[in-house]
Formats: structure tokens, sequence, C-alpha cells
């Protein structure tokens, strides 16, 4: 594992899941997820991930809604890095295939989703086939486009012992190896690994050389996940997508609010906050990318 005293802050504004019903301030509209990515990096956020939403609010995986965000965001002379995600949208008949789509809009992260994931809601199970034959295919045009994974491992320590371990031996991946480890999805996901102390210094012990990791909780572990992957040497991911609240019962009222104090908590442990350039040369992104322009109006 490489270990560095700056810390690289990610902002994950919205998801794919909530809606302004659970909480008024999640952005939905290109403008709002722009304008929210946009004071997440005024705070301190060096990286952002992002999903899309239709004009109906759904999930997309829409290149040309993507490409619209990376546009307002640039606009705002905001030099945070882009990583698209590149799970399915929730529009009807949408599958992990669509994660190709995402590539069109040429980010310069993408989420690299390793294992089975089976979501449940209103009592129905949702499977997200993500197997190391689709994997392969996905790195090859990662590859192709010069674009670099961020491995989030859905099937717990299988995903990272065995599958990442895999993909690094058989493909021409850059260092460092960027991971991301999801906790705590247990109460809407089957097979998730839950957060514990313990959870994620096992984790940790796992990761293959050359490699540096980041932790995202969801719910009430958000803080507590992230402030040990602090201590732990990684990296911190904060955001709507993993917590609505600021505390107990408040609903946070933008990601920046969640961005200042992981920030806060950051220095007060002896971290750096990384600026995006900073971030760009640990994670060896050489340059920003060339936006696509977006067509839609």
């Amino acid at each position: 594992m490489i270990a560095t005293d700056k810390l690289i802050i990610c902002v994950a504004p919205c998801g794919s899941f909530l809606t302004k019903e659970a909480n008024p301030n999640i952005p939905t509209s290109p403008e709002e997820i722009a304008e929210e990515v946009y004071r997440a990096w005024n705070e301190g956020a060096s990286l952002a991930h992002i999903h899309a939403r239709n004009r109906e609010g759904i999930a997309t995986t829409d290149p040309e809604v993507f490409s619209k965000i990376a546009h307002l965001i640039r606009s705002k002379n905001c030099d945070i890095i882009l990583e698209f995600s590149t799970s399915p949208g929730r529009e009807e008949g949408a599958s992990i295939e669509d994660g190709f789509r995402v590539l069109e809009a040429n980010p310069e992260l993408v989420s690299f989703n390793v294992g089975f994931l089976v979501l449940m809601h209103a009592r129905k199970e949702r499977i997200l086939p993500w197997t190391r034959s689709f994997g392969e295919r996905m790195l090859k045009a990662l590859l192709e486009k010069g674009i670099k994974p961020e491995f989030e491992l859905q099937g717990g320590l299988g995903s990272l012992a065995v599958e990442v371990r895999y993909f690094i031996e058989n493909f021409p991946l850059s260092k460092p190896y960027w991971i991301d480890f999801p906790l705590g999805m247990q109460r809407t996901a089957q097979n998730a690994t839950p957060y514990t102390p313990r959870n994620l210094m096992h984790l940790v012990d796992l990761l293959p050389a050359d490699s540096m990791f980041m932790t995202l909780a969801v719910g009430a572990d958000e803080t507590p996940a992230v402030v040990q992957s602090i201590l732990l040497g990684g990296h911190a991911r904060v955001g709507f997508e993993d917590a609505i609240y600021y505390s107990r019962g408040v609903l946070a009222k933008s990601n920046a609010d969640l961005v200042t104090r992981i920030a806060r908590i950051g220095m007060d442990l002896g971290r750096t906050i990384a600026t995006p350039a900073e971030a760009r040369d640990l994670l060896a992104i050489t340059k920003l990318q060339n936006i696509k322009k977006p067509t839609q109006k």
C-alpha cells in the first residue's frame, strides 16, 4: 500500500437512488449537480464521483447528460477530478452493459465494479453481475481510451483478494491501483460488507502492493468509517449518495457541509488536503480530460 500525508476527498453528490423526498437538498438536474460539486470543491474535495439523472430525475447512463454535467462544472473554472459511475441507470431495461455508454463522455476516472451486487427494494431483488469476463471487456475499453479504473469492491474480500489481483496480473494497468471499499450497504444489498473497524483493517491488510485506497460507508457509518480510513493512511468519500444526514435527525444542507467536516477532521489528524492537481499526481492521471461538448440543450 502507498501511504501519503495528502488526503484525497471524494464527493458523491447524488447517487442513483435517493430523491428530494429523502432530502430536498439532493441535486438531480445537471445544473444542481454541477453546483454541488463546485461548492464541495471549494471546501476541499479533489474528486467527484458522479451519477447522472435524466429530465425525470431517474438515474441514466446517457453520455450526453454526463457531458453536460462536466461542461457545467468546468465552466465554473473548477478543476476537480471527474469520475463517472458506470453503474446501470434506473430506466426500464437498464443493464450493466450500459456502463460502456458512459465512456463516451471522456471521464478521467470511472467506477469499476467488481463482484455481484443484489439490490433490494420494496421486496424486489435486482442482480448486477459484474463478472470477471465483464471486467475484462471493460478494462480493455478503458485502456484503449486512457481512462483509469477505480476498483469498487462489491463482493467483499473475494473481490479484493482474488478478482482485483487477477486484473492487476493480466492487464497493463498504471500504478497506483486505486481501490474503493464500499461498506455498510447491507440494508439495501445482499452480501455487502458491514462496516466494523476490524473489517476495514482486514481489507487494508489485503491490499496489493502499489495501491491506494478510499473508503465510503452508508448512513451513520459514514463518518466513523472514513475517519478510520484517514487514520490508516487511506482516503475519504462523503456525500449524499452515501449519507443524507449531518447528525442524528438533522438533514445535511449540502454536500459541501459533509466535505467541510471531513476536511477539518483530516487536518486535525495530521493530513494535508490534496488539491485536484496533487490528487492527479498521486493517482497518475496526467491532465484534465477533454470534455465532450454536449449536444442536448
